[in-house]
């Protein structure tokens, strides 16, 4: 039988648009993303700002958030960071509806020495938003003055996904990532380091703020009081999380007081700190260093299929 040559073209058509279509199931497996090119069509796609050191629409990701002016739950925007290092020199404030999205924590890095007396947006690179996502990038403060903040969630709930955070240089306080008033973003796949100063946090959660964490990594060293994790009536519910703290006077991996978290499949290093009648529920976690209670209130912790790190079991009173 003879098979025509219109058929073999079908055939070798399809074929030929299996093997275009098979790089973009690979990235879009590996979550990069593809921003495609404008081909014949010389207009560039509409509410998608390229940041990047060449032959992007800007060079700075400040100016590329502040030229949005018209961002909307039904004209939402996406601001791609290329590969780079990019200085800040004053804070990035996050818009609602517009997402930013770097090309990987190893690839992009916002950088910069952005420090006042002040521990709020002042002193941090980014400063969230609402309704909004920020995510594949490394967040770096190298301080300078009183604080130090890397990244800064004040009222804002913004989720923060694939993100790296480092804070140093401040001599009052240096935080990798603040939430505050009621600020209760959704962190996963997130890195947080803070060195140095008079109190370091990886992460300080206060009045209000119930942030979902997952996957989380908070490390805090070098400081006189040294928190991996802080708590300040905030209860956040915690999974998949690392906390660690050393150095200084005092350092807890988590630091509770007025506050009530729920801690499941996670490590801390460096104990647990409870005062102003808190209280902590940990299961199937490790806990090293212990549990310190304070001397206000009625202070609790209690453990279920806990371990201490060196493969003793504790009580349900995480002794």
């Amino acid at each position: 039988m003879k098979i025509s040559s219109q058929f073999m073209k079908s055939i070798f058509g399809i074929f030929g648009m299996l093997l275009l279509l098979a790089p973009l199931t690979v990235l879009a497996q590996t979550k990069v993303v593809v921003i495609p090119l404008y081909g014949d069509d010389p207009k560039p796609l509409k509410n998608i700002i390229t940041v990047a050191k060449a032959n992007g629409n800007f060079t700075d990701p400040v100016a590329a958030v502040n030229s949005i002016k018209d961002a909307s739950s039904s004209n939402p925007y996406l601001v791609v960071i290329g590969p780079g290092v990019y200085t800040i020199t004053q804070t990035l404030q996050m818009k609602e509806y517009v997402d930013i999205v770097g090309s990987g924590q190893n690839v992009t890095r916002l950088t910069g020495a952005i420090s006042t007396d002040s521990d709020n947006a002042s002193s941090a690179i980014i400063s969230g938003a609402s309704n909004s996502a920020l995510s594949s990038l490394t967040v770096e403060n190298t301080g300078g003055s009183a604080y130090s903040i890397a990244l800064y969630n004040g009222t804002a709930s913004p989720m923060v996904t694939d993100v790296t955070a480092k804070a140093s240089g401040g001599t009052d306080g240096n935080y990798g990532v603040e939430n505050y008033v009621s600020s209760s973003p959704t962190m996963t796949g997130v890195t947080v380091w803070a060195i140095g100063g008079s109190i370091t946090c990886g992460v300080i959660n206060s009045y209000g703020s119930d942030p979902i964490m997952g996957n989380v990594s908070a490390t805090a060293s070098g400081g006189t009081f040294n928190y991996g994790i802080s708590n300040d009536n905030s209860s956040p519910t915690m999974a998949n999380v690392t906390a660690t703290a050393s150095g200084g006077t005092k350092s807890y991996g988590i630091y509770i007081v007025y506050s009530g978290p729920t801690i499941r499949r996670s490590t801390i290093d460096g104990g647990i700190y409870l005062d102003y009648g808190s209280s902590a529920k940990l299961s199937q976690s490790t806990l090293k260093g212990g549990v310190y209670i304070g001397l206000e209130g009625t202070n609790t912790c209690t453990c279920v299929a806990c371990d201490n790190g060196s493969g003793g079991p504790l009580n349900p009173s995480c002794q």
